[in-house]
């Protein structure tokens, strides 16, 4: 092996590993809030998780609200769409 091969081997397994490292911290740092939203899923999840259907209970189903689509906007997205 010469010296070109190893000096691009090192500088290779540097950027690998430092790379790594970067993806890692980010992770870590994002971590509280990935948790966060695992929760808060699983918290929205546990009522049909635990009750089943919970029409069938009588009980209320909250829908996210839909956005507001106009004619226009739809027409353009059509146009775009054939094109």
């Amino acid at each position: 092996m010469d010296w070109n091969s190893l000096t691009l081997t090192v500088l290779a397994v540097f950027g690998l590993l430092s790379l790594v490292v970067t993806l890692l911290v980010q992770l870590i740092k994002q971590l509280p809030e990935l948790i966060g939203a695992v929760r808060e899923m699983m918290s929205a999840l546990k009522p049909e998780i635990e009750g089943g259907d919970l029409l069938a209970q009588g009980g209320e189903v909250e829908c996210p609200a839909r956005q507001e689509v106009s004619e226009e906007s739809s027409h353009r997205r059509d146009q775009d769409e054939a094109a």
